[in-house]
């Protein structure tokens, strides 16, 4: 009798672990609601010790990291989400800060009880989650930026200011053929394939246009505090970038406080977790490792 129950008691564990596991493989969505009643869409899957939290670009979304959920969910809690303005998270905020950014992504850790949280911000979204390192140091164990940061960015003078607003204004004007004709010339390499580039010229041409050169506008304020912020980082910047802008190792190793670890991709474009997947992970894996 003992010997039939003891049986059926390990049957029973073995199912109710089969049912957890399942239910944590399982893709979940849904929404985080933040300080200015702006909504954040997120989805995430997997139930390991480490998250990793992905952060999108300017004007693309959580779904461009389809592929790393695939290669990390069995071994990591995997997160994403659409920031503010942009994919299904709400679009009405007045005022477009990389500050309240940072606050958000904060949220969203500490609403889902995310543990063991490194940050992986990609294009924009750098400066994110270096921000989020120094307002937030306790709410993440690494960071992890991909394609951005090649260099540490401090005040700009004032040649770059005029250009910057001539460019910002033409934006205003023609949102969608001064955003196609920059994005043709560098955000894609000429191997990128031509579904990837519709893709992206998709999603950037569907956000709304005063968001977006808000946001562009904000980002560009904000790199300003680069090296300021790289010498009050808590944790090594890695980053994993294609090699077709080179990193300048030595200047980022003056600024970074706890230092720089790189991985390069050869010859993509502006979105290798998408250009080159299996390269992309394999890199982005190696960086995880480092934090």
């Amino acid at each position: 009798m003992h010997l039939v129950l003891g049986k059926l008691i390990v049957l029973l564990l073995l199912i109710v672990t089969f049912i957890q596991c399942r239910q944590a493989n399982e893709l979940k969505k849904g929404f985080v609601d933040v300080e200015d009643k702006s909504k954040i869409a997120y989805i995430t899957q997997g139930s390991g010790d480490t998250t990793l939290l992905f952060i999108h670009g300017w004007c693309i979304n959580k779904e461009y990291w389809e592929n790393q959920f695939r290669y990390f969910k069995d071994h990591y809690k995997v997160v994403a989400i659409d920031l503010p303005g942009f994919g299904a998270s709400s679009k009405t905020r007045l005022q477009w800060s990389f500050n309240q950014y940072a606050k958000d992504v904060h949220e969203v850790i500490k609403q889902l009880d995310l543990k063991n949280v490194i940050l992986i911000g990609h294009s924009m979204s750098g400066d994110i989650i270096l921000n989020v390192d120094v307002q937030f140091p306790d709410s993440n164990i690494g960071l992890i930026g991909i394609d951005n940061l090649h260099s540490p960015n401090g005040p700009k003078d004032s040649t770059y200011h005029a250009g910057a607003s001539i460019y910002y204004d033409l934006m205003e004007k023609n949102f969608d053929s001064t955003v196609t004709k920059f994005a043709m010339q560098y955000l894609f390499q000429p191997t990128t394939q031509d579904t990837i580039v519709r893709r992206v010229m998709h999603d950037i041409l569907a956000t709304p246009p005063p968001i977006a050169v808000e946001v562009l506008r904000s980002l560009d304020a904000f790199s300003e505090t680069e090296k300021s912020m790289e010498q009050k980082l808590n944790h090594t910047l890695c980053l994993v970038n294609s090699d077709v802008t080179p990193i300048q190792m030595d200047s980022l190793n003056k600024y970074c406080a706890k230092g720089i670890k790189a991985y390069s991709l050869h010859a993509t474009g502006h979105y290798p977790m998408i250009e080159k997947p299996d390269e992309f992970n394999i890199a982005l894996q190696q960086a995880i490792w480092k934090q």
